[in-house]
């Protein structure tokens, strides 16, 4: 078999400097296909705005905190928004990174998009029903998203498909890293830098910007 593979490689007979010729062209090739698929999943103008508009409705809150009862205005602007999810009053002892994560998006006018919840759970509910739920471990997030955990996942490589702890706002990525805006994050509105693919990554809801633009 090895005799008749060199007996065809010898009747092609293709010079060397065609080869390099075919691989650079393909190496040319596959640079371009993946900068234009990155600039086709790049969130153009308008919608980089609005995504924009959400994480800085969240960073307005930097450094609130339970110690001194500066969060308390987070909870007091979710209960505003009526009706309440599911008709449940948030208390100030209540857990309070999804209701963070709601309050942006209240004020920003974008609860279509990224539905009010208190619950971690019931709002990855709300991202499915909407059908913007993302949980691929090969997705790279984009400033806007919306990041759950599941702090109780085995460290092994897999899918993370557990019960979702806590949730945040995607800022920025820097690839390989993540950095996060996080309300309840050691009792504080705080940002989270960490990995893409963490394995604690629950996965993503993603509002649809081009939607509340349209």
């Amino acid at each position: 078999m090895k005799e008749r593979i060199k007996k065809i490689i010898q009747r092609v007979s293709i010079k060397p400097k065609y080869i390099r010729a075919a691989v650079v062209a393909l190496i040319a090739a596959a640079i371009a296909a993946t900068a234009y698929w990155e600039y086709m999943r790049m969130p153009h103008a308008v919608e980089m705005a609005l995504r924009m508009q959400l994480v800085e409705a969240a960073e307005q809150y930097l450094g609130c905190m339970e110690s001194d009862g500066s969060h308390v205005q987070i909870i007091d602007l979710y209960n505003s928004h009526l009706p309440r999810p599911r008709g449940y009053k948030v208390t100030e002892t209540d857990s309070w990174c999804a209701v963070f994560v709601s309050a942006a998006a209240i004020e920003t006018g974008m609860t279509e998009i990224l539905p009010p919840e208190c619950s971690c759970e019931q709002q990855i509910y709300l991202f499915q029903a909407l059908g913007r739920w993302e949980e691929r471990d090969t997705y790279i997030p984009q400033t806007g998203d919306v990041i759950y955990y599941d702090w109780s996942v085995e460290k092994s490589f897999g899918d993370c498909t557990g019960w979702a702890d806590h949730v945040g706002i995607v800022v920025d990525t820097f690839c390989p890293f993540i950095k996060v805006i996080e309300g309840n994050y050691s009792d504080s509105v705080k940002y989270r830098y960490l990995l893409c693919n963490d394995l604690e990554i629950r996965g993503y809801g993603l509002p649809d910007f081009n939607g509340h633009i349209r």
